[in-house]
């Protein structure tokens, strides 16, 4: 009996926002495999959920499966083959297997890629797929800041994107999201004046949301050049056209 494989969205880091679905799915599988940079680097996924786990009666198979944080397209490609086929076999012996992601399955996950290639080579696994909340809408709730309303247009943008393509996409945008860091946020700021947006627009960086170690900063955009901007993947910065009545914010949980 071929078993199934479950993407899970584990959140953006507080354990307690997992859905109540991601927890009871946890107390029946299996097996639980959890992605990491490296071998000698703990799984943050696995972590948020270890609590869950405390209270089952019969522990899961945890595999742990190392994705390098590498440029290498190839060496990626193959960490990614060799992953999915490790997932595809522990389903197709009849187990139900989750994969953890942070934030959604579907939104910048590493499982897209496993689940594109487990469909492509093993058909006959059936696949499940439970959302979960993204980082991105976890920091508008800690810098309180709408992400859109009415008719607003929201853009998200990678922080790898080219300047031009920034300057294109920000003029038909009333939010702008730059997800994977924050580093060149700085650098951008000109860049959206040109496309509409003023020194008043409402700025918003937001450090490891939900995280111990949350730090939020909200002002305008003409203060952006003067914040202590960290080379952080687990930064999003929320750039907003109008300007908030109270948008002058910093929260440092250290």
């Amino acid at each position: 009996m071929i078993g199934k494989v479950i993407g899970i969205g584990v959140g953006p880091g507080d354990p307690e926002l997992l859905t109540v679905k991601a927890v009871k799915t946890l107390k029946t599988v299996d097996v639980i495999c959890v992605p990491k940079a490296n071998t000698d680097a703990p799984s943050m996924a696995l972590t948020m959920v270890k609590h869950i786990l405390d209270e089952r009666e019969r522990l899961p198979e945890v595999v742990e499966l190392v994705f390098p944080m590498t440029k290498d397209e190839l060496g990626l490609k193959r960490a990614l083959a060799k992953n999915a086929d490790i997932i595809a076999e522990k389903a197709k012996k009849g187990n139900t297997v989750a994969f953890l992601t942070l934030g959604d399955p579907m939104f910048y996950s590493t499982f897209i890629y496993l689940w594109r290639n487990m469909k492509e080579k093993s058909s006959e696994v059936k696949f499940e797929i439970i959302p979960g909340i993204t980082s991105l809408t976890a920091c508008a709730a800690s810098a309180e800041i709408p992400l859109a309303e009415k008719d607003e247009a929201v853009a998200i943008i990678p922080s790898g994107f080219d300047s031009k393509q920034v300057e294109e996409i920000a003029r038909y945008a009333d939010t702008l999201v730059f997800m994977k860091g924050a580093q060149r946020l700085k650098a951008l700021v000109p860049i959206l004046e040109r496309s509409g947006f003023t020194r008043n627009s409402t700025a918003a960086l937001v450090r490891r949301v939900t995280m111990p170690e949350e730090k939020v900063i909200v002002g305008k955009l003409s203060e952006v050049p003067s914040w202590d901007i960290h080379d952080d993947y687990f930064s999003i910065a929320i750039i907003k056209k109008t300007r908030l009545k109270s948008n002058s914010k910093q929260r440092d949980l250290l």
